[in-house]
This record gives structure tokens, C-alpha cells and sequence, in this order.
């Protein structure tokens, strides 16, 4: 039994409506086999024993309720179906991850309690190459991917919210933020009752030559046009002002990198109306500078910790109920800090097994009405715009935004929004 800390963040969030889950969607060159998955499933399994653990609730002598992990030795589900099971029940053998497949697609999808895309990745790489030494090339090079047989470090182990917290922490300074636009309650169109997702296609040769062009980096050029285009929609918003939450990883910060747990930190780029009045290369400029101080190391060490203290203070609630009702206003009141959600964790660096898939896509939700997941692998950036809107005139703005810079999108695919649920974990108790 593992009791958990760091995971708490997430547990103590999710419901039926944001149940904080990811699906991350790799579209093969050719039709999958579904046995030879299912033994590389099975392969890469061994590789991470950690992640092999069923959510479980213990009381302590006072009768208050924490969260645990328990061993799991069931094996990891693989479906032949578009439809995500329900991730911590049986129709995933209890666990926090499963995998789909369908056509040519192999599906992840994993409660972020568990893991975040970083660890993701790790894992999609170990499963492609058991795949595809399987399907292609029994001689396939593992270079780059964990593969089953290592020696497994500690500090694949190590949860971060568990170390020494460091004796002093200096943050930066930051400039005050001014007010937000908030797309929830100030939209120019009306809300729709669901999310849809656009997957948006360019080649990444074109993109990184646009973005080096103009000194950018791919989060900084992308987050840019996204805050432009919903400026081009609000133009009498002042004081108001597009602001995109950028998700970015901690391990770095905190020296954790091989840990395997959701190390995920957010920064604020807000497009100020001084910003918006100078030219686009003053404008990448400006953004590049913000997420630079933001994610100054004691900057994020300081946000990591404030958060595990605010988990602390939630934990000296005696139920896990109350501790759900505690977080409950959470994400109405994060729209107050972000006009929307943009994610990008970084090239997939695939290894040997990159040849063999077509495309990458990531989608998931959250409180805001605009998500924007970004994946790059196989010569492709892939775009998933979530959206919340019954009509697509802020997709229009983001679409007209990116051809404005000289890029070729293409729209490659449109369906609803269709992530895993969790079961219902905190009426569930281990005896």
C-alpha cells in the first residue's frame, strides 16, 4: 500500500463532468494487429510496476480517509472499440490507464492522478517498440525507450511532494496581471453544451521554420496566435485581456526528471494592450520573456510548493467528500486566471518505432472553454482545438491567425469530445 500526496491535487478535483483524464491517440501507417498489441501491452507492463496499482481509501485511527494505491497484478486493458472504458473499475481491471485500439489508431488514456504527458510519452514509447519489433522489425533499434529488463531506478519511484523542500526559495518578482477575458461568461457566441474536437494538421518542417524565423519557440509562437485570435474577437475588451494558461512540466525544476508522476505547473501569458499595439516579432518576443521569468526555477518551486501546502490544509478535512467540496469552486475560479488551456509537452522522439506512425493527437478537458493540445511526431504538428462554442468563429480567428504567418492547416478530422471517465472512487473504502 502506497498512501498518496502528490496525486491529491488531481484527486480531490475530478468529477463526472472534468474527470481529468487524457487520451492520446497515435494513427499507425497501416491497420493494427490486435494480438501483436496486446503482447506488447503486456510487455511494457513489466516494464513500469509502479503504474500497476488499483485507488483505494483507508481510514486512519481517527476515522479520517486518505487516498492509497494498492499493488494491481491484473493485466493492463486492451479494448477494440473508439470508446474509452472507465478507468478505475472493472471494465479497466481496476486500474488508472487502458489502452483502445480501432482501424489504424492505438489509444492511451490515463487519469493524470497517475501520470501527465511526459510520463505518457515514456510509455507510448516502450509499447510502440514492443509493437513494432513485433509487426516490422525484430532487429528494431531501442535506443531512447525504456524498455522491459531495466534496472528500474529509485527515482523512477520517488514522488516529489516527498523530498526535503528546499530550505529557501526566492521567486521572481512578477508584473500584476490585469483582468482576464473570461470565455465562460464573456463569449461573442453562445456555449454549447459540449466540447468538440478539431484536429488541425502542419507539416512540422513548415512550422519550425516559421517559428525560428521569428526567434519563437513552438509554445510561445502557438500561444501567441491563440491570444491574438481571441483578441481579434474582443476588441473593446480593456481592461480585459486574452490570457492563455500554458501548462509546463516541473521536473527540471524540482530535479526529479526520471519520476514518474504528474508534474505539471501552469504559467500565464497574458497579451496586455501594450503587447498588442507592437509588431508580431516585438509580440513573440514579449511572450518568450514571460514564460522565461515564469518558469525561473524558485518561480516554480514556489508554485509546486504552495500547492502541496494548500493539499496539506485540504487533507485536515476528514472525508474525501468534503475535501471534493473544498475544491469545488476550483474551476470556475481558474477561468479568472486563463481565457483558455494550451498544452504542449514536447516532440515525441518516438525512436526507431517514429516510421511506422502517421500522426500523433492528445485530447482532454477542462473548465475552459478553449483547449488546445498540441503533438508533434512522424513530420506532423498536430493540433486538437477543444471547443465549447455553437458556432466556430473562434476556431475561424485561431485558423485565419495561422495562415496569416504563411502556414498550410489542414482539417483533418472533427468529432465530439470522447475522454475516459473514472469510477466513483470516493465511495469506494479498502478494508
Amino acid at each position: 500500500m502506497k498512501r498518496l500526496y502528490i496525486e491529491r491535487f488531481y484527486l480531490n478535483r475530478a468529477d463526472d463532468e472534468y474527470p481529468m483524464t487524457v487520451r492520446i491517440i497515435l494513427q499507425m501507417r497501416d491497420d493494427v494487429d490486435g494480438h501483436l498489441l496486446e503482447e506488447a501491452v503486456a510487455a511494457a507492463q513489466t516494464r513500469y510496476p509502479y503504474l500497476c496499482v488499483k485507488l483505494g481509501v483507508e481510514c486512519d485511527a481517527d476515522g479520517s480517509e486518505h487516498y492509497v494505491y494498492h499493488d494491481n497484478p491484473l493485466p493492463w486493458k486492451v479494448t477494440n472499440s473508439r470508446q474509452p472504458v472507465c478507468l478505475c473499475s472493472e471494465e479497466a481491471n481496476e486500474h488508472l490507464m487502458a489502452f483502445a485500439w480501432w482501424n489504424g489508431c492505438v489509444a492511451l488514456d490515463f487519469f493524470h492522478a497517475l501520470i501527465d504527458g511526459t510520463a505518457a510519452y515514456r510509455i507510448l514509447r516502450t509499447l510502440l517498440y514492443e509493437y513494432c519489433r513485433r509487426r516490422y522489425d525484430s532487429e528494431l533499434d531501442p535506443a531512447g525507450v525504456w524498455m522491459a529488463g531495466d534496472i528500474i531506478d529509485e527515482a523512477e519511484w520517488t514522488d516529489p511532494a516527498t523530498l526535503q523542500r528546499p530550505a529557501s526559495i526566492h521567486p521572481h518578482q512578477l508584473p500584476e496581471r490585469p483582468p482576464v477575458i473570461n470565455l465562460a461568461t464573456d463569449a461573442v457566441v453562445p456555449l454549447a453544451e459540449k466540447k468538440d474536437v478539431v484536429q488541425i494538421r502542419i507539416s512540422e518542417e513548415q512550422m519550425m521554420k516559421h517559428v525560428r524565423a521569428c526567434g519563437a519557440t513552438p509554445t510561445s509562437f502557438l500561444s501567441l496566435l491563440l491570444a491574438r485570435a481571441i483578441a481579434r474577437l474582443h476588441p473593446d475588451s480593456a481592461p480585459a485581456v486574452p490570457t492563455i494558461t500554458v501548462a509546463v512540466d516541473l521536473r527540471k525544476a524540482l530535479g526529479t526528471d526520471a519520476a514518474h508522476h504528474s508534474q505539471v505547473g501552469g504559467l500565464f501569458l497574458a497579451l496586455t494592450q501594450e503587447i498588442q499595439r507592437v509588431d508580431f516579432e516585438a509580440q513573440v518576443s514579449a511572450f518568450r520573456r514571460m514564460i522565461v521569468e515564469q518558469t525561473c526555477p524558485d518561480n516554480l518551486q514556489d508554485y509546486f510548493w504552495q500547492t502541496q501546502d494548500r493539499m496539506e490544509r485540504v487533507e485536515q478535512l476528514p472525508t474525501l467528500q468534503a475535501r471534493y467540496q473544498a475544491f469545488a469552486p476550483t474551476n470556475q475560479f481558474s477561468q479568472q486566471y486563463g481565457s483558455c488551456m494550451f498544452s504542449y509537452v514536447g516532440k515525441a522522439s518516438l525512436g526507431a518505432s517514429e516510421r511506422y506512425v502517421k500522426e500523433m493527437r492528445t485530447e482532454t478537458d477542462s473548465a475552459y472553454m478553449i483547449v488546445v493540445e498540441v503533438s508533434a511526431a512522424a513530420g506532423v504538428f498536430s493540433i486538437s482545438f477543444m471547443q465549447r462554442f455553437t458556432t466556430d468563429v473562434y476556431l475561424d480567428s485561431f485558423l485565419d491567425e495561422l495562415r496569416q504567418q504563411g502556414l498550410t492547416c489542414e482539417i483533418a478530422d472533427r468529432h465530439p469530445l470522447q475522454i475516459a471517465f473514472v469510477n466513483d472512487y470516493r465511495n469506494t473504502r479498502q478494508k
